[in-house]
C-alpha cells in the first residue's frame, strides 16, 4: 500500500477552515455551549484528517478505527449539536439564508433528515466500510480509504441531524424516537467491534511487509477500541437525548396547567 498524498491534507484542510471561518462570524445568535460543540468537532475532524492521525492510519487498522469512531460518533453529533443549519437560516449574509431555508423545505431535505433513512445510511456505511470489498480497497488503496472517511462524516451527519436538537427540521421527530434509535444503533455498532476483535481470520488484504500474526493483533486492537468505546459515546448520546425528551414532556404538563 502506498502512502497518503499530501493533497488529501490540503483538500480536507480548506473546507474545514471555511466552514470555521463561516460559522465562527456568522453563529452570534447561537448559544456558547454549541458554538463550543461544533469547534470541538472541527477541531477533532482536523486530528484525525490531516496530518500524522491520517498518514498513519493508512498502514495501521486500529488508527483507521479511531478515526471511524471520531467521525461517525463523535464528530458527526458534536457538529450538529452546533446547530449548523439553524446558522445558516439566520445569517448575515441573504444569500446563505435564503439558500438554507429553502432547502429546508424541500421534498429532498423531507427525505434526507428522515430518522429511518438515516439510520439505514448510517448502517450501510459502518457494515459496507468493514464487512465488504470496499472494506479491503480501503487498506490497499489511499484514495479509496479517504473516501471512506467522507463517507463516515456524511453518514453521520445525515443520521444524528433528525435525532439532536437544534437545527429546524422539515419533519417533526418525535423524542422517543430519537432515544429509541440511538439505543437501537447500540447494537450494530457494537457488534461490528465484537466481530473485529473475536475473529479469527483477516477482513482484509495486510499492508505490505506486515506479517499475519501482527495483522490480526492490529485488527483484533482495533475491533476492542469500537466495542469498548462504541458503548460509551453511544451512552452520552442516548443521556442527552433522554434529557431532551423529559424537558419536552415537563413542557408539554407545564403547559397543560396554565
Amino acid at each position: 500500500m502506498g502512502s497518503l498524498n499530501i493533497a488529501w491534507d490540503l483538500a480536507f484542510t480548506g473546507p474545514i477552515a471555511l466552514v470555521g471561518w463561516w460559522y465562527f462570524t456568522d453563529s452570534r445568535a447561537i448559544s456558547k455551549w454549541r458554538q463550543v460543540s461544533f469547534g470541538f468537532g472541527l477541531a477533532l475532524a482536523a486530528v484525525v484528517l490531516v496530518g500524522p492521525v491520517a498518514h498513519a492510519a493508512i498502514h495501521t487498522f486500529w488508527i483507521h478505527m479511531v478515526q471511524h469512531i471520531l467521525l461517525m460518533m463523535v464528530i458527526s453529533p458534536l457538529l450538529v449539536l452546533g446547530a449548523p443549519m439553524a446558522v445558516a437560516c439566520q445569517s448575515r449574509y441573504p444569500r446563505v439564508r435564503s439558500l438554507a431555508q429553502r432547502f429546508i423545505e424541500t421534498g429532498f431535505a423531507r427525505g434526507l433528515f428522515n430518522p429511518h433513512f438515516g439510520f439505514l445510511i448510517f448502517l450501510f456505511v459502518l457494515i459496507a466500510t468493514h464487512f465488504s470489498p470496499l472494506a479491503n480497497a480501503g487498506m490497499r488503496n489511499p484514495n479509496v480509504h479517504c473516501l471512506e472517511l467522507i463517507l463516515f462524516l456524511i453518514g453521520g451527519l445525515i443520521y444524528y441531524y433528525p435525532v439532536m436538537k437544534g437545527n429546524p427540521t422539515p419533519v417533526f421527530v418525535p423524542y422517543s424516537t430519537r432515544a429509541l434509535s440511538l439505543f437501537a444503533m447500540m447494537l450494530p455498532e457494537t457488534m461490528v467491534g465484537f466481530f473485529l476483535y473475536s475473529g479469527n481470520r483477516l477482513l482484509h488484504d495486510l499492508p505490505d511487509g506486515m506479517a499475519m500474526g501482527r495483522g490480526l493483533n492490529d485488527q483484533h486492537t482495533g475491533g476492542a477500541i469500537m466495542w469498548a468505546m462504541g458503548m460509551l459515546i453511544d451512552t452520552v448520546w442516548i443521556v442527552l437525548a433522554a434529557r431532551d425528551w423529559f424537558e419536552n414532556e415537563r413542557e408539554l404538563a407545564e403547559a397543560e396547567d396554565e
